[in-house]
C-alpha cells in the first residue's frame, strides 16, 4: 500500500556528511524536514541548495535559543510533519545516520505487515578503519561487529502521531506518551524487518573535536554547574578533558571512541576495542556530490563563531554612537 514516509532532523556542524544524508535518505522517504540549530560550517548553505535543487527538502526555521533543545525542536518537526505534510510514518533521523533497505518497496511491505503504536529501528555503528578520507559512503564504510544493542531508534506511525500527548526524548530513543510519564522504549518496540539506520557518529579527528568542544560546552549552558552529575552526553567528559590537556586526538583514537561509546556503550579503557571486528559492509553506492566542501573540519573557526553566536545573543544592544 502507497504511504508517505517523513524524515525529521536536526542538524547542526555536518558539512562533511549533511548532503550526502540528505540524498540517501530520500531514496526511501518521500520528504525530510530539516532544521539546521546554528551551524557555523556549510551546512545551512548546502541545505539551501539542495532545496534549490528541486530536492523534496522543507528547511524549518531554527529556534532563537543557543541551547541544544533536540528532544523538543524534533517533536516539534515530527508534529509538524504529520498536521502539515500528510506523513503515515515519520522517521525522526539525525544527520548522521542513513536508512538501509533493500528499496522503498520493501519498506511499504513491512509496514503492511506491522500495526503497533510505536516501531524502531536497529542501530549498527560504522566507522572509519584508518586515516581515508573522500566521500563519507567509501570511508564509512566498516561496521562495528557485534550484537545489536538495546539502543534502537523509533519510528511514528500517524494513528500515534495524531494523538496529543507525546514526546520525543533524547537522541530519538524512546517515546514518552502520556502525562503519567509512561513511554514506549525503542529497545522493546516493533522493529521494522529488514530495515536499519546506520549510525556514522565519528568521521575524523577534527570532527570529533568540534563536536565535543561545542557540545559539552552547550550542555553546560543547559545543565549548568551540575553537568558532572547528569547522565546527559557523559561520554564527552572524558574526551573533553583529554582534548583541553593537550592529548593528540588521532584516527585510531577516534575510532576507538566510536567503537566503545556507540557499538558497545562502555567508556574508552573499560573495553579492550582491537578485539572487536570490523567488517567491510557499505549500506550505499557513493553518490556524486556537488556542494560537500573538500577542506577538513576546522574546529577552532567552529568553536569561534559559535562563541561569537552566543555573545551576540547575551550582550544587550547599545545605540549607535552619534
Amino acid at each position: 500500500m502507497a504511504r508517505r514516509l517523513v524524515g525529521v532532523t536536526m542538524a547542526r556542524n555536518e558539512a562533511d556528511i549533511i548532503e550526502a544524508f540528505v540524498r540517501h535518505n530520500l531514496r526511501y522517504l518521500d520528504e525530510m524536514l530539516v532544521l539546521d540549530h546554528g551551524s557555523s560550517d556549510a551546512t545551512g548553505d548546502i541545505l539551501r541548495a539542495l532545496q534549490a535543487e528541486g530536492l523534496p527538502l522543507t528547511l524549518a526555521q531554527p529556534p532563537r535559543e543557543p541551547i541544544f533543545k533536540q528532544a523538543d525542536w524534533t517533536t516539534h518537526l515530527a508534529r509538524q510533519a504529520f498536521a502539515d505534510h500528510a506523513a503515515d510514518y515519520v522517521f525522526p533521523i539525525d544527520a548522521d545516520e542513513f536508512l538501509r533497505a533493500d528499496s522503498r518497496a520493501a519498506i511499504d511491505d513491512a509496514l503492511d505487515r506491522l500495526s503497533a503504536p510505536v516501531l524502531s529501528l536497529p542501530w549498527p555503528t560504522y566507522v572509519c578503519r584508518g586515516d581515508e578520507s573522500g566521500h563519507p559512503l567509501h570511508v564509512m564504510r566498516w561496521r562495528v561487529d557485534v550484537a545489536p544493542g538495546p539502543l534502537r531508534k523509533v519510528v511514528l506511525p500517524r494513528q500515534t502521531g495524531m494523538a496529543q500527548n507525546w514526546k520525543i526524548g533524547q537522541g530519538n530513543h524512546l517515546l514518552w506518551t502520556d502525562a503519567d510519564h509512561g513511554k514506549w522504549d525503542a529497545g522493546t518496540s516493533h522493529p521494522i524487518p529488514g530495515v536499519e539506520l546506520a549510525h556514522l557518529p565519528l568521521r575524523s579527528p577534527e570532527q570529533l573535536i568540534a563536536k565535543v568542544l561545542i557540545g559539552r560546552l552547550t550542555r553546560r549552558l543547559t545543565a549548568g554547574p551540575g553537568i558532572d552529575e547528569t547522565t546527559t552526553s557523559w561520554h564527552f567528559r572524558e574526551l573533553y578533558q583529554r582534548i583541553m590537556d593537550g592529548q593528540q586526538i588521532t584516527p585510531p583514537v577516534v575510532r576507538e571512541y566510536a567503537v566503545a561509546v556507540y557499538a558497545l556503550g562502555k567508556k574508552p579503557g573499560e573495553v579492550d576495542v582491537a578485539q572487536v571486528r570490523l567488517v567491510a559492509d557499505p549500506f550505499a553506492e557513493p553518490m556524486p556530490l556537488r556542494y560537500t566542501p573538500n577542506h577538513p573540519v576546522k574546529p577552532a573557526l567552529l568553536l569561534s563563531a559559535w562563541a561569537l553566536s552566543l555573545v551576540e545573543r547575551v550582550t544587550p544592544q547599545r545605540p549607535a554612537q552619534a
